[in-house]
């Protein structure tokens, strides 16, 4: 048990939560012992996570550690609805994060990574018989009623063995095609999945 001695907001401290589901078990101790400089012994990545979110007084100073990589921020706010463009770099996806926790959706009203509304189209989904579920869809980012590209997402969430309604995200693959698929008469071409089964089955197994 921890007293809580950070400000993290509630907001923060459970998007972190989120977050670190998909950082690996070594990032997280790791990150623990940086933020405790090694004061604190933890047992399990619950007690380092706790340990983390207790001692951290700054969400901008946690997101900035080198252990909290650019690509687990990103996939962080793929999973949340937040669409960012594929080059941005650290500080712009650690600005949104904040701006994100702040109010509950993205603030940024003048650039394209602005996502309100998602199109789905159907699915296609895998499973293995050690908890992990494949699941891949397609569909159209919009903002409002202008479309601004369409998406092809493919995430794993595995089952915990110890609770059955307990799942976590293993790895999220996001790609996204912006105006550039839009036809000359501003229609839209129709989303769809471009990976074979084949790879699905790979990523399965990976």
């Amino acid at each position: 048990m921890f007293l809580k001695m950070s400000s993290l907001s509630d907001a923060e401290r459970n998007g972190f939560k989120n977050m670190f589901d998909i950082m690996s078990m070594k990032d997280i101790l790791s990150l623990s012992d940086t933020v405790t400089n090694k004061l604190i012994a933890v047992g399990s990545t619950t007690e380092a996570v706790e340990a983390i979110l207790s001692y951290t007084k700054d969400a901008e100073e946690l997101l900035k550690r080198r252990k909290v990589h650019r690509d687990i921020i990103f996939k962080y706010l793929a999973k949340e609805g937040v669409v960012m463009p594929t080059d941005s770099d650290k500080n712009q996806l650690v600005k949104k994060t904040l701006q994100f926790w702040s109010t509950g959706k993205a603030l940024d009203q003048q650039t394209p990574s602005v996502v309100t509304s998602l199109g789905l189209r159907p699915s296609a989904s895998l499973s293995s018989p050690h908890g992990l579920v494949l699941v891949a869809v397609a569909g159209t980012i919009h903002r409002d009623t202008v479309c601004l590209g369409v998406y092809e997402q493919v995430f794993g969430p595995i089952r915990s063995p110890l609770e059955q309604n307990s799942w976590k995200i293993k790895f999220v693959n996001l790609k996204i095609r912006g105006p550039e698929v839009l036809g000359g008469a501003g229609e839209l071409v129709s989303p769809s999945l471009t990976c074979s089964p084949t790879e699905l089955q790979l990523l399965l197994l990976r």
